[in-house]
């Protein structure tokens, strides 16, 4: 690697660390948050060494999944790789650099998919449009620039994590549409829907209903 190259990746990971500390509020306590601050901190400082060295990929990848740890979300990890998308790229170096944390940040992505939570099959579809659409576009650039292994390895996480939100979708109620006369209190409303009171803050979380004694008359709800 020449002096300009490794300018250029330097130059890359100064960019990238401020934006994988914005994944987690700056407010955030806690030793994970701190673990996290101390991590992009010193592989900022050690970019040279560790590009050099060949160790940057793994101190990469400990900085990415402690913002994972500290609370960092799919959209927050995501601003990661778009910061790495829109790098304007020189020397194969700085490619090889940028396709890197874009294959750690997906790494990390697919694993708060694995953790997350669904309610319906339309949160698990969505979600899977989503990161299909996060997958494809980092493929393309591992194509255009011929990192087979790149491309291969994000090819078989992207159907292993859409294999995931498919089977996890099957086993969830669809979201459908609701309308009533007039308005009337989300615990009414649940009684009537599902002659169970106790789904009442589904329909609240559903509608984001400001005050729960005030359901709209049409709405979204899901199906029995």
């Amino acid at each position: 690697m020449t002096g300009a190259e490794a300018d250029e990746c330097i130059a890359i990971v100064a960019r990238i660390g401020p934006v994988i500390l914005s994944t987690v509020p700056a407010s955030r306590k806690g030793p994970d948050a701190s673990q996290l601050r101390h991590a992009v901190g010193a592989m900022m400082a050690q970019a040279g060494e560790l590009l050099a060295s060949h160790g940057f990929s793994e101190a990469m990848r400990s900085c990415l999944d402690q913002a994972r740890l500290a609370g960092a979300t799919l959209t927050s990890m995501g601003e990661v790789r778009l910061a790495a998308l829109e790098e304007k790229l020189v020397s194969l170096p700085a490619t090889l650099t940028v396709l890197c944390i874009i294959r750690l940040c997906l790494a990390q992505e697919a694993r708060i998919v694995g953790e997350m939570v669904f309610t319906s099959r339309d949160d698990a579809s969505n979600t899977a449009t989503e990161i299909t659409a996060a997958f494809s576009d980092a493929a393309e650039v591992a194509s255009d620039d011929l990192d087979a292994g790149s491309y291969m390895a994000i090819i078989n996480l992207q159907a292993t994590v859409v294999k995931r939100l498919v089977d996890v979708g099957r086993s969830l109620p669809r979201v459908i549409t609701y309308s009533y006369a007039g308005v009337m209190p989300a615990l009414t409303m649940a009684q009537r829907a599902y002659a169970d009171a106790d789904r009442a803050q589904e329909l609240i979380d559903e509608n984001k209903v400001v005050h729960p004694a005030f359901m709209p008359m049409t709405g979204r709800m899901l199906a029995v």
